[in-house]
């Protein structure tokens, strides 16, 4: 059973609650503070720290990138920041106003899995010698006004939750799981809606409670566990995007284009 409640993430102070909710992440770009924050050593993680990024393989970001695929970093107000938007309607809005300050730059939003996106910004980040690159990840307004109201319900004060939550993620209580080739998993959903359509199919759904929790606290839920007990349902962008693959690519058979259904948790 999963434990992300009002305890988890209530702050002792300000900075403290910034602080457990964000600095073990920070390095990968997680949480309020990107990758600015000063890294702190790790304690001892049942699933390694590489293996819980790769979970967030099926959740595909936008990023504004050049003619060949590269990052294109924005300066604001003296930082510089590379957003990686949940919404692709988003991205496109900020590429329309990229290319009419920078008429010059041929310029494009290119979808790519979130931990590889990451894992760009990192390798970014080693090259810059004065500077670091912010990596935000910008959810859906509406799921993020959504995950404030669940934490509202769940005992946060509005400073606390203003100051902790960044990425939203949904879950219920006690857990919806998937089967997958590995086993039974524990799901956490980005969106809001997929997780209402999710509980939809569950014949028992009224005894399920909907939380919310920063995807740093779920991350560090995740690397805690003795061993692989959850995992992300990925966004309707990224079945769409593989249909799209599928289509280009001319592949034989029906591409695939929905997951295996959630099931009710076990009792």
């Amino acid at each position: 059973m999963l434990s992300l409640t009002a305890a988890k993430l209530a702050p002792q102070t300000p900075a403290a609650h910034r602080q457990s909710l964000t600095t073990r992440w920070a390095r990968w770009g997680l949480g309020c503070i990107s990758a600015v924050a000063l890294l702190q050593p790790l304690p001892a993680m049942a699933i390694p720290q590489a293996e819980a990024m790769k979970k967030l393989a099926v959740i595909p970001v936008f990023v504004l990138t050049d003619t060949k695929g590269i990052p294109l970093p924005l300066e604001r107000n003296k930082a510089l920041v590379l957003p990686l938007y949940l919404d692709r309607a988003k991205a496109n809005q900020e590429l329309a106003a990229f290319t009419k300050a920078n008429p010059t730059i041929k310029a494009g939003v290119l979808p790519m899995p979130m931990n590889v996106a990451l894992e760009r910004v990192q390798e970014i980040n080693k090259s810059l010698k004065d500077r670091k690159l912010l990596s935000p990840v910008i959810p859906l307004p509406a799921d993020l006004n959504q995950a404030r109201t669940l934490l509202g319900k769940q005992g946060l004060d509005q400073k606390a939750i203003q100051e902790g939550l960044a990425v939203p993620v949904f879950f219920t209580q006690p857990l919806i799981t998937i089967q997958t080739p590995q086993g039974e998993r524990g799901l956490f959903f980005f969106d809001y809606a997929s997780l209402q359509k999710a509980m939809a199919g569950i014949p028992d759904r009224s005894k399920l409670t909907v939380q919310a929790a920063d995807l740093s606290a779920v991350m560090d839920q995740i690397v805690k566990q003795p061993k692989d007990t959850y995992a992300f349902y990925p966004t309707p962008d990224y079945f769409q995007l593989v249909q799209q693959q599928s289509s280009r690519t001319g592949a034989a058979g029906p591409p695939p284009a929905a997951a295996p259904p959630p099931v009710a948790p076990r009792r």
